[in-house]
């Protein structure tokens, strides 16, 4: 109903708006012709949204409204990369503002002088170079790799604040249903650092791990390794695999290395039957050799036909020039197929320990293949003093177990005969 005490022109312009107003569809928009001048037709459906169109067939939803007894005009988007049910969205929460005494122009105005919002990237490049320094060497290059490796490949161009606790969530579930609640964990409390560090940057408002749970199963220790019998059947479900991840799954447990510095493998670092794992890519940022055995470079050198031109050897089957990144699918099939319900990637490496040490092999030598400086006797001292790599007794131990686990495929005698006998 029309106030009779509106001034004559605002009658005018009412009159004008409701004559304007049809329900407005998708179709309707996109076919209208060009005008002769520029035209708004309102929304019968939403209260105040247009549709504005020009002579030259531009067209845009714009929200009309009245703020401190202002008529104003709020740009919501070109047509049709906004499309009428977004706008109508919009014009919702629009409306929702100025009923609680909120001008939407000031407020975007405003928003036009806050600092660029910085994006996860940003952040984890200023905490790597301001916070990790302080850090003793073995933590600072145990969070360098999770960030690496676990955070930013999912939330490198995110920005900061919308890096919410439902993000964060859905990452450490999905890590914890890979089988490694104790990264999950681990990820966890890189991630609540960070944040802490943003918070005193400017950077973020508050920490979203905060609401996130910590998995009470996270810090058990698993001692899963594979019975001759689940060996077997693993490598034949590896063999169902496309290439590359059959090639991965089989290099995984020839050589005991770990998962991602097997997908990151290069041919640069590839010498003879050494393959050399660059410091970067190791979980301890020391570089690693590893003695290839017969086995493992005939796996290589059947790659070169599929991937030679690659600087990886396990070359994503999607991205050009870049290493294979996600194998959690493959996971699943193997377990399907395998019928060894709990296949776990990591139970691979313990594995081959584990039959490396029934051998007879000293676990030093197996700390050394691992490169698991616990294992190894390692400290600052022998690290810097000790050069000796012992590269012949590594080379002597995968050999052995190499030779062993071919046994256990192709179903000959499996007697294991111990170093030294």
């Amino acid at each position: 109903m029309l106030s009779l005490c509106c001034p004559r022109e605002s009658l005018i312009q009412a009159f004008k708006i409701m004559a304007n107003k049809l329900k407005l569809t998708d179709p309707f928009i996109r076919n209208y012709p060009k005008p002769e001048k520029r035209i708004e037709i309102y929304d019968k459906h939403t209260e105040g949204l247009a549709v504005r169109i020009s002579k030259t067939g531009h067209k845009s939803f714009v929200y009309r409204y009245r703020f401190n007894n202002k008529v104003k005009r709020y740009t919501i988007g070109k047509f049709p990369h906004t499309r009428l049910a977004k706008a109508r969205e919009r014009a919702g929460e629009l409306s929702y503002k100025i009923s609680k005494g909120i001008d939407p122009l000031e407020e975007k105005k405003k928003n036009k002088h806050k600092p660029a919002r910085k994006t996860f990237a940003e952040l984890a490049a200023e905490y790597s170079q301001d916070y990790l320094p302080e850090k003793k060497e073995s933590t600072r290059a145990e969070y360098q790799r999770i960030i690496d490796n676990e955070l930013l490949p999912k939330l490198k161009k995110v920005d900061v604040p919308d890096v919410t606790s439902h993000r964060i969530r859905k990452i450490l579930r999905a890590k914890k249903r890979s089988g490694s609640p104790t990264m999950a964990n681990r990820i966890r409390s890189v991630l609540s650092s960070m944040f802490s560090y943003g918070m005193k940057e400017g950077w973020a408002k508050s920490n979203p791990v905060e609401t996130t749970a910590r998995y009470k199963s996270g810090e058990n220790t698993r001692d899963r390794f594979y019975s001759e019998y689940e060996i077997k059947a693993l490598w034949k479900a590896f063999e169902y695999e496309a290439e590359p991840f059959q090639s991965v799954f089989k290099m995984l447990l020839l050589t005991a290395q770990r998962k991602t510095e097997t997908m990151k493998m290069k041919w640069d670092d590839i010498s003879g039957n050494v393959w050399t794992i660059p410091a970067e890519n190791a979980k301890n940022k020391q570089s690693h050799d590893v003695p290839l055995s017969d086995k493992a470079m005939q796996i290589i050198e059947s790659m070169e036909p599929i991937t030679g031109e690659s600087d990886y050897v396990f070359e994503s089957p999607r991205l050009e020039n870049e290493p294979i990144g996600w194998i959690k699918q493959g996971v699943k099939r193997i377990r399907k197929i395998s019928e060894v319900d709990d296949f776990r990637i990591h139970d691979l490496r313990r594995t081959a320990a584990t039959y490396m040490a029934k051998s007879g092999t000293d676990p030093m030598i197996i700390g050394k293949i691992l490169n698991h400086k616990g294992l190894a006797k390692e400290n600052t001292i022998t690290s810097i003093y000790n050069r000796h790599d012992y590269m012949a007794k590594k080379r002597q131990a995968l050999s052995r177990w190499n030779h062993k686990l071919m046994q256990i495929i192709e179903g000959t005698e499996t007697k294991i005969t111990k170093i030294g006998a």
